[in-house]
């Protein structure tokens, strides 16, 4: 049954964008940025499942970075469940798709995800009881074409993050609180970068849209105990998700992995013992 907005008619499917921003993104690890982008080239099809990435110091080049940072994003992405590392023979992709995020991750500015969670559990959570207070026609006719805008099914989950952050700001924002509204805009970047990382898990965005319309349809309602809770159990749930999944590919992804090492193997195409084993003596980034 479609969420219905005070005056009983459906969200539309489609509406308005949400809005830009400018901000300034906390410096970031290069390894991390390397990895983001080699991630993109597997979900995109550059890499697909099955395949073996090029050596490490073919990969470095390529990217203009040196081995040691290359070899940091290749965990990353190994930790995430992109690829997994036979020695001997070299990295394949095993998942076009996100299978674990560690609530440890680093985000920019140095904070974790748990870091973020924390704060957001209470940020969230009294804007969205205030906002269901003090909530003004042109506030929620924002909110709701955002989510209208968010409906769409082809939509990217890049324009998805976007959208997903300008209704989170628009609720701090219809709080009335200017301090909330800065609290909100100084964790932004931090909320981006993770949501990029996390959007990609199975069902992720479904169930973030879906939160989305029930926290709308209770700010919009005025019911500021319902906004409050579905806030902090939209964080609470994402937090419940991360922690219960495991880096453990599936048996399909382990066939798919079995399958190149094999073909690898045959054609003599993997890497070298050298090129391999040699995580100690690899080139430092300078």
């Amino acid at each position: 049954m479609p969420h219905r907005i005070l005056d009983g008619t459906p969200i539309p499917g489609t509406g308005g964008r949400g809005l830009t921003s400018d901000r300034h993104v906390p410096r970031r690890k290069l390894s991390d940025s390397v990895a983001d982008k080699l991630s993109e080239l597997i979900t995109s099809g550059e890499f697909p499942v099955g395949t073996r990435l090029p050596a490490e110091k073919d990969l470095a080049q390529q990217f203009g970075v040196g081995r040691s940072s290359m070899r940091e994003a290749i965990r990353v992405l190994e930790a995430a469940g992109y690829v997994q590392t036979t020695h001997g023979v070299g990295v394949f992709v095993i998942n076009n798709r996100p299978t674990t995020i560690s609530l440890e991750l680093t985000l920019g500015g140095g904070y974790t995800m748990s870091d973020l969670f924390e704060v957001r559990i209470a940020l969230e959570g009294k804007s969205a009881e205030l906002a269901a207070s003090r909530l003004t026609d042109h506030h929620r006719e924002k909110m709701v074409s955002f989510l209208a805008a968010a409906s769409d099914p082809g939509i990217s989950e890049a324009e998805f993050v976007r959208l997903d952050g300008s209704f989170h700001r628009q609720i701090a924002e219809a709080s009335g609180n200017p301090l909330l509204l800065y609290m909100w805009e100084s964790i932004a970047p931090q909320f981006e970068e993770y949501s990029l990382r996390v959007i990609g898990l199975p069902g992720r965005l479904e169930h973030a849209h879906a939160d989305h319309l029930g926290m709308l349809e209770a700010i919009s309602a005025r019911d500021t105990a319902r906004a409050a809770r579905l806030a902090r159990e939209h964080v609470q749930t994402v937090q419940r998700e991360l922690s219960g999944v495991t880096a453990d590919p599936s048996s399909a992804l382990r066939t798919y992995h079995d399958r190149a090492v094999a073909s690898a193997a045959a054609t003599g195409a993997g890497d070298s013992d050298e090129d391999v084993h040699d995580e100690n003596h690899g080139e430092d980034d300078h």
